[in-house]
């Protein structure tokens, strides 16, 4: 028997909770109202039949909809834990998932979230084992695009995995299988092509790990995870060195507390080669998790109150959507009684005896009472089949539009994701509208990214839209405005934002990437270069994007450049002046931080300096020295006389 999920995880009821026990209700009423119709004669089961069946199968979509609320909020929760470094708990909540859960899909999820956290271990083997219990798992036909998706990202997985252990030609197989699917999100993508260059690393060929890394620049700087980003980071770093480079030293690696590998040591055995080229955490860095909570949860009543405001919807467009699903199964079972009225052999005309013995029905009523449910069936698996080629037209459009955007393909992707946001179904539309936030965003464009921001919400107007929203995409778009509200010094507004978002929505599975994110953007632009530099000084797996990350190496080489090292300033200079996109956002979201850092100058050439001038120092102290022996001899000479 599965535990009781423990209380201390606050994993709080979803909010689907209150719309699957709607429809078992309802599929309740129906299921009873169809047997009471059946049982009222052999021929009102032609209409009594198809409305128990209706009732059971709303049922039955009700129990699926509760079950799976909770199993993606463990699963939620468990990735949010891992990614703040507390892999025990985020194992137990996984152990409880695996108890529990039914969906083949949950458990691929779960299999992705094992595997991944066996190859932070070294564990490769055991990784191995578990993407491919992730690429094989049955498929549920009801989460048909989102099983796709998933084990596109299993298989990518499974080629970083396989060519980290030489297994060249099923990581080559794994890699076409990605690079061909129409579901493959750009995270997929990029850890596809991260297994290429790690083949190509490995084969030695160091001119075409160069091209490989140039032509997939972005996708593997602006996709990937922060220790495959640093592993791609190390090969642009150990293709630049010189045999005497100052990496060649090799990183420090200190053992991790919860027994995962440091990113240097997992660099080794995923890419040998590169290890010595990954940048060392600061021995004194400061926990994530303690600053940005103490960065961002400190908002003030009025704030708090303004926040909850935004947050608030309009209940009247969700009483006009509950008086139209009223009405609707009101028709419904008028329909069903108009039938069993049409259908009941008291209520047909009386016809001549002789013209009664010579007619002979058209259907007997066995025929009718087993045709309606046949009719009713079809009708039903009709409507799954159309609703599920639908969900795949517009996921394909919608990943079609990341990758292109990923691949920096900007006109396309913006182009079409506009298209989206058109969309009659409320999730596709704002999910679309996050999109464009994120897209402007990336641009400079603040004021553009908060408006989009608000135009999705917007379009979460009724209490299921944002039920079926609340796992990722209603607290993504609220933790994309309150890191805009960093970034434009509505501070406040960030930190009270933030307070509700950890409130509401705590198994939200980038909520600790969403305070780092605002606790960075707010550090740095109150000016606290140092503060902002501390706050990703240790090795975890916190999932920041590529800009962020960006944020956070400027902060540091801002604030202490000579322990950034001559080779890691050059990096960044390189950075900024190739990609003009990345230098834009980092004006636009911490002007103070890109100017501390221009104003830092080579530190192998300040080290130079410094020696120079202490050695003039030394010179002028020795020079001083000698003239005071000079001036005092005459007089040492005369009183010795």
């Amino acid at each position: 028997m599965a535990r009781e999920l423990p209380a201390r995880f606050g994993i709080t009821p979803h909010a689907v909770r209150r719309i699957a026990h709607r429809h078992i209700l309802i599929g309740g009423v129906m299921a009873l109202t169809g047997a009471a119709v059946s049982a009222s004669g052999v021929g009102s089961a032609a209409a009594g039949v198809p409305l128990g069946m209706a009732g059971a199968l709303v049922i039955a979509l009700g129990l699926r909809t509760r079950a799976m609320g909770v199993s993606v909020q463990v699963v939620n929760k468990a990735h949010n834990l891992a990614a703040a470094g507390q892999r025990e708990a985020a194992s137990e909540l996984l152990d409880h998932a695996e108890q529990t859960a039914r969906s083949s899909y949950i458990r691929r999820v779960i299999d992705v979230q094992r595997a991944l956290a066996a190859m932070q271990r070294g564990d490769l083997a055991g990784a191995l084992r578990r993407a491919d219990a992730a690429v094989t798992r049955r498929a549920d036909v009801l989460a048909w695009h989102l099983e796709q998706a998933t084990i596109a990202a299993a298989r990518a997985l499974r080629a970083l995995i396989r060519a980290s252990t030489g297994e060249r030609d099923g990581a080559a197989t794994d890699i076409a299988l990605v690079r061909s699917s129409a579901l493959a999100s750009p995270e997929a993508l990029a850890r596809a092509e991260l297994a290429a260059a790690v083949l190509l690393e490995r084969t030695g060929d160091r001119e075409a790990l160069r091209a490989h890394l140039l032509r997939e620049r972005r996708l593997l700087l602006e996709h990937t995870r922060p220790r495959e980003r640093a592993l791609v980071r190390a090969y642009q770093r150990m293709l630049k060195a010189k045999a005497s480079s100052v990496y060649r030293t090799g990183a420090k690696r200190d053992a991790e507390p919860s027994g995962e590998l440091s990113a240097a040591d997992w660099a080794a055995r995923v890419s040998p080669e590169a290890a010595p080229f990954m940048r060392a955490p600061s021995p004194d860095a400061g926990g994530v998790e303690e600053l940005s909570r103490a960065a961002i949860e400190q908002a003030d009543a009025s704030a708090r109150a303004a926040a909850e405001g935004r947050a608030r919807i309009d209940r009247r467009p969700a009483v006009k959507a509950a008086g139209r699903k009223l009405l609707l199964w009101v028709v419904l079972v008028m329909t069903f009684v108009v039938v069993w009225q049409f259908l009941s052999p008291g209520h047909a005309p009386e016809a001549p005896r002789v013209e009664r013995a010579r007619a002979e029905p058209l259907f007997d009523t066995f025929a009718l009472v087993w045709l309606s449910p046949l009719a009713f069936i079809a009708m039903f698996v009709g409507i799954v089949l159309v609703s599920v080629a639908r969900t795949r037209k517009v996921s394909q459009r919608f990943v079609a539009a990341q990758v292109a955007l990923a691949r920096g393909e900007e006109q396309r992707g913006k182009c079409e994701i506009e298209g989206l946001t058109a969309s009659r179904a409320p999730v596709v539309a704002a999910q679309a509208h996050l999109s464009l936030a994120e897209l402007s965003e990336r641009q400079g464009e603040l004021t553009a990214a908060l408006a989009a921001c608000e135009a999705g919400l917007a379009r979460l107007d009724t209490a299921v839209a944002r039920a079926m929203a609340a796992d990722i995409l209603l607290p993504g778009l609220l933790a994309e405005r309150a890191f805009l509200f960093a970034a434009m010094e509505r501070s406040a507004d960030a930190r009270a934002e933030m307070a509700l978002l950890a409130e509401r929505y705590a198994s939200y599975p980038y909520l600790e990437r969403a305070r780092l994110r605002v606790a960075l953007a707010l550090r740095a632009r109150e000016g606290d270069i140092a503060g902002a530099a501390r706050l990703t000084e240790r090795d975890a797996d916190v999932p920041l994007n590529a800009r962020d990350e960006l944020l956070a190496d400027v902060c540091r080489a801002a604030a202490s450049p000579g322990t950034a090292g001559a080779g890691e300033v050059e990096r960044l200079r390189e950075e900024l002046r190739v990609d003009a996109a990345s230098r834009r956002w980092l004006a636009a979201i911490a002007p103070a931080a890109l100017a501390a850092f221009e104003k830092v100058g080579d530190p192998g050439e300040a080290e130079a300096l410094a020696e120079a001038e202490a050695l003039a120092e030394a010179e002028a102290l020795a020079e001083a020295e000698a003239s005071a022996e000079r001036a005092w001899a005459p007089a040492r000479d005369a009183g010795s006389a």
